[in-house]
């Protein structure tokens, strides 16, 4: 039986390495970063919240009682509202991609 060699493969004879089909050198992705979320999630509640003071879009047309505070502090309690609404909201999907993650 000359010229078969039954102990090795095609590739092994010329001096190749086959290539494998998985795929190699992929890292796992990384989880979220809770407090960039929750960062985030405050500054856009804090600018929509001051935003809805600003342009006055929930005002009352015909108040019956006349206000006591200033445009300012609108701003700060919705902003404040807004923020700590949103900074939840943005805790809450970061944690929902982080299960996702721990899932895969």
């Amino acid at each position: 039986m000359r010229g078969w060699d039954h102990g090795s493969s095609v590739g092994a004879r010329r001096g190749t390495r086959e290539a494998s089909r998985t795929v190699c050198g992929v890292s796992p992705s990384r989880p979220p970063r809770f407090l960039s979320f929750i960062l985030t999630g405050a500054v856009i509640g804090f600018v929509l919240g001051a935003a809805v003071s600003v342009f006055g879009w929930f005002e009352d047309p015909n108040p019956t009682l006349a206000s006591n505070y200033g445009s300012s502090a609108g701003i700060g309690y919705l902003g404040f509202l807004g923020a700590v609404l949103f900074g939840l909201l943005a805790a809450l999907l970061a944690l929902l991609i982080d299960r996702r993650h721990d899932r895969a």
